[in-house]
């Protein structure tokens, strides 16, 4: 597949669009809003370029990666010829409802439409289409031109062949795709890192210890192991010869008193609400969010360039 069409332009659809194009793929950007889509190919041209400076692409490759972005002006321009659509408008049913629709009114039948949808189910959204079977949810995590994870999510409808063929299409371009054989809200990285989030708040709000350190207690502990493996494959190393049945049976056993003392809240209270948000400002004392946002991309840039090596 090289023509890609980026349908939502904003943070998310201007990423997806800095990610296609980087490969050499050829992308279209179109957005209901005017200056939208302008910004988004602005960004996307600052991405590739900062793409370059981080040595993750070289020079050239960046120049020839702005040429293959192209802001059109309707629907029907953005979905003529393409092959595979990457969707990132509002979280709304009757919106993407509305754009389905029209998907299906001007893209070619063997064109994909992948939903970066953090949430809501491609059973519902697919339901408007005549051809649900090549309709998919395709989540990235933040920033897709830098993080490598794509959560393949089908629906009800949704083909085998479809999910074969994203899946494919992906993985040569070096994201790495985790298939979903069911769909839940949220799909497993959101959930997992909600988890974590509800008990970083409460122990927040129980008085337990600060914002910087509560964060700093997540990314200079495990999250430093995140980055290599996940919560499965740790325990087993952490079993010893036992390996993950003598973890469970052993240590397994704490971590039912730390469950059981956990909050188990389905909203959050307003208490916690403001020490977060009034914890956050050590931060912004230390930089502006732009600054920070430039410090992650170079950090996670190295951790990509440190990972690529197969285990």
């Amino acid at each position: 597949m090289q023509e890609i069409g980026i349908l939502g332009a904003g943070l998310i659809g201007a990423s997806w669009a800095t990610f296609f194009a980087a490969q050499g793929l050829r992308v279209r950007i179109f957005d209901v809003n005017d200056t939208v889509k302008q910004q988004a190919q602005m960004q996307s041209v600052q991405n590739l370029q900062r793409l370059a400076d981080l040595e993750l692409i070289s020079r050239k490759d960046a120049a020839t990666a702005e040429e293959k972005l192209k802001v059109v002006d309707s629907l029907a321009e953005l979905l003529t010829d393409v092959e595979y659509v990457q969707e990132s408008v509002i979280e709304d049913y009757e919106i993407k409802a509305d754009v389905y629709q029209q998907f299906e009114q001007y893209a070619p039948e063997a064109a994909i439409l992948g939903s970066s949808s953090s949430g809501l189910l491609m059973t519902r959204m697919q339901t408007v289409m005549q051809h649900p079977g090549r309709a998919l949810i395709a989540h990235p995590f933040n920033p897709p031109h830098l993080i490598p994870l794509v959560e393949l999510v089908p629906g009800e409808q949704t083909a085998t062949e479809t999910m074969e063929t994203v899946k494919a299409f992906f993985l040569g371009l070096g994201k790495h795709p985790v298939i979903l054989n069911r769909e839940v809200p949220g799909h497993i990285a959101n959930r997992l890192a909600a988890a974590v989030w509800r008990e970083s708040l409460a122990l927040l709000d129980a008085g337990v210890a600060s914002v910087e350190d509560i964060d700093a207690a997540l990314c200079k502990g495990p999250g430093l192991r995140w980055a290599l493996m996940g919560q499965h494959l740790i325990y087993e190393l952490g079993g010893g010869a036992g390996g993950y049945q003598k973890f469970i049976d052993t240590i397994g056993a704490s971590f039912e008193a730390y469950w059981e003392d956990m909050e188990h809240w389905t909203s959050i209270p307003e208490s916690a609400k403001q020490k977060a948000v009034a914890g956050t400002q050590v931060y912004l004392s230390q930089k502006s969010p732009s600054e920070w946002a430039a410090w992650r991309d170079e950090k996670l840039a190295r951790i990509q360039q440190n990972l690529r090596e197969e285990r």
